[in-house]
């Protein structure tokens, strides 16, 4: 690997550490990769700039996941309580299994006896007797992947598919897409490298979406990169966010670095043109 910059080197080494920068310079060994051998000509700036990519796009991803969680559990909370009740969670004839029920409960009570929000405080203040919090408090404590496996655990009910209808997708595609984005923003939350990384359960890609959708849909195995799910947050986003700059925003990035090769995320040829990136 080529160093023109010792002394810059020396100080992205110092302040990342060189395993935690090693995950960014596979792309460029010869093969067998186990030889750790570079492919000739390899800078060690191109190592820096996958690594600062890699950083930006996390912290992208991040900020409209955050969006896209919100939106469901609102919808969760509104539909639900409108037709279950302000404690519905707690019905056990909504859930496939009575352990699913339990094992929520259980996550519901870590979450209340953990939390210090002032909210939960003033609740149990005013309501000393144990009973467990409304759905619209609850939310605001357990995580977006606890609501995804609540949402999966759920039997079918007019409520879910309410849920679903918003978005314009069938109940298992969301459920499908609510888990790889569970997944995309735990990563990207624990800072790990995510650009060409392989998604374990891909997200399903729906058969007749109400709204603009991908006519290049990834091929087999492509599906698991990250294209795919930059797809879903792009098509949820714009179900109730209509001016959202996220596909200005990715192609900012790209643009940005455009050494990086897009083929590792799965993109496929003349994605641009796609209805869906429309801004």
């Amino acid at each position: 690997m080529l160093i023109n910059d010792e002394a810059k080197a020396r100080t992205y080494l110092t302040n990342i550490s060189y395993y935690r920068l090693s995950a960014y310079w596979y792309i460029f060994l010869e093969l067998p990769q186990a030889d750790h051998k570079f492919k000739e000509g390899t800078e060690f700036h191109r190592v820096v700039d996958t690594y600062v990519f890699d950083r930006k796009l996390r912290i992208l991803l991040f900020d409209e996941i955050e969006r896209i969680e919100i939106s469901i559990k609102t919808r969760l909370i509104q539909e639900f309580c409108e037709t279950k009740g302000k404690n519905w969670y707690e019905n056990a004839a909504l859930y496939t299994k009575p352990i699913h029920q339990q094992k929520f409960l259980e996550c519901v009570d870590d979450e209340t006896e953990r939390t210090r929000e002032v909210f939960i405080e003033h609740y149990r203040q005013k309501y000393n007797n144990g009973v467990r919090p409304p759905a619209w408090m609850v939310f605001q404590l357990v995580s977006f992947g606890q609501v995804s496996r609540l949402m999966k655990n759920l039997r079918s009910c007019p409520e879910l598919k309410a849920v679903a209808d918003h978005y314009g997708v069938d109940a298992q595609v969301l459920l499908s897409w609510m888990e790889s984005l569970s997944y995309v923003r735990n990563t990207a939350a624990h800072h790990a490298r995510l650009w060409n990384r392989r998604i374990p359960k891909a997200p399903v890609l729906p058969n007749n979406p109400q709204h603009a959708w991908l006519k290049a849909v990834p091929g087999p195995g492509e599906e698991r990169k990250l294209y795919a799910v930059l797809a879903v947050v792009r098509y949820l986003l714009a179900r109730f966010i209509p001016s959202t700059s996220f596909s200005a925003k990715l192609n900012k990035l790209l643009a940005d670095h455009p050494e990086i090769p897009e083929s590792y995320m799965g993109f496929t040829p003349n994605w641009r043109d796609e209805p869906l990136w429309e801004n």
